[in-house]
């Protein structure tokens, strides 16, 4: 990596350091054993435990399989939940709208 690009990564790593306090909230609302939840995460460490020897290496397509498997179903995770919020937004409408046609005169109540 050249000069800039170090500090372009060291300016971004600063802005996405969590308050102690909301790091804390985050674990409790979602506890997790996985290393890459950590705020004190380490690529190098965790690459580290996944190959801790030159012979381990010859694993290296199983581990990439089983994270691009984790990613997947990540991305289905997320993906599950974008869909449950939108649903959500547009039933709110939808009542929303239902009221008000039943009770427009609420509308002038509001202001």
């Amino acid at each position: 990596m050249e000069e800039d690009e170090l500090e372009g990564v060291g300016e971004l790593e600063a802005v996405l350091q969590l308050a102690p306090e909301v790091q804390l909230a985050i674990e409790q609302v979602f506890p997790s054993q996985d290393p890459l939840d950590r705020a004190d995460f380490n690529a190098v460490e965790y690459i580290n435990t996944l190959f801790p020897t030159e012979q381990s290496l010859a694993n290296i397509d199983e581990v990439v399989n089983k994270i691009r498997l984790k990613i997947r179903r990540l991305d289905d995770n997320i993906r599950t939940v974008v869909r449950g919020q939108t649903n959500v937004g547009q039933d709110g409408r939808q009542v929303l709208v239902s009221y008000i046609t039943k009770n427009p005169k609420s509308l002038f109540s509001l202001c």
